[in-house]
């Protein structure tokens, strides 16, 4: 072979290793910036994953993975004001739930009284209890919903499933110290409140309640739910007039934590504000972030109307 034609075949061969290193390092490049994204945009979602298209990004798309799923706890997205707003919440309320269970003396500045009984224990700890749950119920399912759509799924029931327990857990500690005088009208209701849950998680477990048509109906049931408290309410004033009801159950921590729950519930069905300028708030300041600070606030002012009930209940009527 001839020596120019032996150069010839060298460069050749020498070129082709150069352009199949530098292939390999764009590949290798281009897997790095694949695995380093985290976050995806809307239209790049699995359809099961749709379900809010004014928030445009931000997403974390699903993983199949729980360990990934956890992992989205230490980056920024748009799960993680909802994930922690709740999960914070719920641990704190299990803390003064075992606290007052120890110690309800010493803990918040709680007094027991001669007259304090197991049951104002229970009662106190019911409502806890269901705050606990509800919250982190919400918590788990924001952190858990881009699992895939299986997971999505069950852990959108359990959300549900809490705030009914969250509703029903509110409502016992009212009714017992609104009605602790009158035992057949507190078991009446009791059972009210009881019936009212049973019937809206039949709903919840029904898979076509969960499909995003029916987010509007869904927060609809679930108001209508927390606003059948009027009924003892409206028995209430009947029998100890305006002035009695407002002592016995807090009225005006009632009447705030309505207003939170329904402006709440107004903001995420009608996806306000993020419907208004979509894009712009797809890390903070959502509908579903909103409602959920607004739950929280709800959730604190009736604990504080609990506990008044409860003084007021010891202090001057048992005294």
């Amino acid at each position: 072979m001839p020596v120019h034609s032996l150069t010839r075949t060298r460069k050749r061969s020498k070129s082709f290793r150069s352009a199949k290193s530098t292939i390999t390092r764009t590949r290798s490049d281009s897997s790095i910036k694949i695995e380093k994204r985290i976050l995806y945009h809307f239209h790049e979602l699995p359809t099961w994953q749709q379900d809010n298209d004014k928030i445009l990004g931000g997403y974390v798309r699903e993983t199949n993975s729980f360990t990934k799923c956890i992992e989205s706890l230490f980056y920024l997205n748009n799960e993680s004001i909802n994930i922690y707003s709740h999960l914070i919440p719920s641990l704190i309320y299990l803390t003064i739930a075992v606290m007052l269970l120890i110690e309800i003396d010493q803990f918040l500045n709680i007094p027991i009284y001669p007259t304090t009984t197991k049951y104002d224990f229970i009662f106190i700890n019911i409502f806890l209890v269901g705050a606990f749950l509800c919250l982190l119920g919400s918590g788990c399912f924001h952190l858990l919903k881009q699992h895939s759509e299986l997971q999505c799924n069950f852990w959108s029931r359990i959300d549900y499933m809490g705030i009914i327990v969250l509703i029903s857990c509110s409502m016992m500690p009212v009714l017992y110290y609104g009605f602790f005088d009158h035992i057949v009208l507190f078991y009446c209701f009791i059972t009210l409140t009881l019936a009212f849950a049973s019937v809206c998680s039949i709903i919840v477990m029904s898979e076509t309640f969960n499909l995003s048509k029916y987010r509007l109906l869904r927060a609809c049931v679930f108001a209508a739910f927390g606003f059948s408290g009027l009924i003892p309410m409206i028995v209430g004033f009947s029998k100890f007039g305006l002035s009695g009801v407002f002592q016995r159950i807090s009225l005006k921590f009632i009447f705030w934590e309505s207003v939170f729950y329904l402006v709440g519930a107004t903001l995420y069905g009608f996806r306000i504000p993020e419907s208004i300028l979509p894009g712009k708030f797809d890390l903070f300041g959502s509908s579903h972030q909103l409602f959920h600070c607004f739950v929280v606030i709800g959730s604190v002012l009736h604990f504080k109307a609990v506990i008044e009930s409860y003084i007021l209940m010891h202090s001057r009527y048992t005294a």
